[in-house]
C-alpha cells in the first residue's frame, strides 16, 4: 500500500503514507521533519483477510485522514514561514500581528485568520507583548501592564490562539516585543532571562517556527540589550532567532540567524528586488523582507522573493 497526499504549494505538507512494521508512516516532504503515527489496531483492521474490500477502503481512508491531521502538529521549519500579510487598510489600520490580543473577540480573531488564509498566506506573525501599537494593544504575559506576575487568563488566550493557527495549517512566528511599547521594553531589558523563562514556562515558544526578539528594536534597545535578549532566547529555544530594526537598518543582523528587514514605503518593485539582493549579500543571512508597504502588495512581495528573500510580510 502506498498513498500520496501532495499539495503543490510551498509551505504545505507532502505526505507519503506506507504500511510497514505495524505502523503507518507519514513523512513531510523536503523539510526534514518525520512524523510516525502508531496505528496498530487500524492497520490490523485494514489488513484483516475477512474484511470486505469496501470496508477496508473506508478504514484506510480514516487512517489517511488521521495522518493528514498530524500536519498541524508538525511544526513547519523556519524556511516554510514564508508568506504573510501583516497589515491591511489605509496606513495599516488593521494590524494582523495583534491577533493574540485578549482584547480582540474570538469572532474577529477567526475572521482575520480567514482573511490571511484567503490571501494564500502560510504564516501568521504575532506579538506576545504590545503596549500601544495599533488596535487591541495593551497586552503581555503579565496582563495589560508589566507586573512580572504571569496572567493565566492572558496566557491561556495566547496558547489557544497559537494552537488554532497551527490547526489551520499556518506557521507561527512570534515577536517578543512590539514598537510603541517603551514601558514593556524597559522592564524586559532589566531581566531578559526572566522574561524568556516565563515565556518558555507558559509554553509560548514551542510552536514557533521562528522567534523574533522585537520589532524596530533600535527604537528601545541598544546592541548590548539586544544581545542579552537574543542570548536569553537561545537558552530556551532551539530554533532560528530573528532581529528587526527601523527602515533601512540591519546592524543587529550579526546577532541573528534570520534578518527581518523593512524599508520606507513607496519604492518600485525593481528597487525592492535589488535591495533584497543587496541586504542578503551584505548580511550573509536568510532574509525576510518583512515590511515593504503599509498594506498587502503581492507584486512587490514577489519582487523581494526574486531578489533572494525567502519570506515577506505584505503577501
Amino acid at each position: 500500500m502506498k498513498v500520496e497526499i501532495d499539495k503543490d504549494k510551498r509551505g504545505d505538507w507532502r505526505w507519503r503514507v506506507m504500511a510497514g512494521n505495524n505502523r503507518i508512516v507519514a513523512t513531510g516532504g523536503g523539510d526534514g521533519y518525520r512524523r510516525r503515527c502508531d496505528m496498530l489496531k487500524m492497520m490490523r483492521a485494514v489488513l484483516h483477510p475477512a474484511l470486505l474490500p469496501d470496508t477496508k477502503a473506508l478504514l484506510l481512508a480514516g487512517a489517511i485522514g488521521l495522518l493528514a491531521g498530524c500536519a498541524s502538529f508538525v511544526k513547519p521549519g523556519w524556511e516554510d514561514a514564508a508568506h504573510a500579510s501583516c497589515w491591511t487598510g489605509a496606513n495599516a489600520s488593521v494590524r494582523l500581528m495583534n491577533i493574540l490580543s485578549p482584547h480582540m473577540d474570538k469572532g474577529t480573531f477567526e475572521d482575520r485568520v480567514r482573511w490571511m488564509k484567503d490571501r494564500g498566506c502560510d504564516t501568521a506573525h504575532v506579538f506576545l507583548a504590545n503596549r500601544a501599537d495599533g488596535q487591541y494593544a495593551g497586552y503581555c504575559i503579565y496582563g495589560p501592564e508589566w507586573t512580572w506576575n504571569i496572567d493565566g487568563g492572558y496566557c491561556d488566550t495566547f496558547r489557544e490562539r497559537i494552537k488554532y493557527l497551527r490547526r489551520q495549517g499556518l506557521a507561527v512566528v512570534v515577536w517578543l516585543m512590539a514598537d510603541d511599547s517603551a514601558q514593556y521594553a524597559k522592564a524586559a531589558a532589566q531581566d531578559p532571562q526572566r522574561y524568556i523563562a516565563d515565556l518558555d514556562k507558559e509554553k509560548l515558544l514551542s510552536q514557533a517556527s521562528t522567534v523574533v526578539a522585537g520589532l524596530e528594536m533600535n527604537e528601545y534597545w541598544n546592541s548590548g540589550q539586544v544581545g542579552a535578549v537574543v542570548g536569553a532566547i537561545r537558552g530556551k529555544y532551539s530554533g532560528k532567532v530573528g532581529t528587526h530594526q527601523t527602515s533601512g537598518r540591519c546592524d543587529y543582523a550579526g546577532m541573528a540567524d534570520i534578518v527581518f528587514y523593512q524599508v520606507n514605503p513607496g519604492q518600485s518593485a525593481a528597487w525592492i528586488q535589488a535591495e533584497a539582493a543587496r541586504i542578503k549579500a551584505a548580511t550573509g543571512k536568510p532574509l525576510n523582507f518583512f515590511e515593504i508597504e503599509r498594506q498587502e502588495d503581492r507584486a512587490k512581495s514577489e519582487a523581494a522573493i526574486r531578489g533572494g528573500a525567502f519570506g515577506v510580510g505584505n503577501w
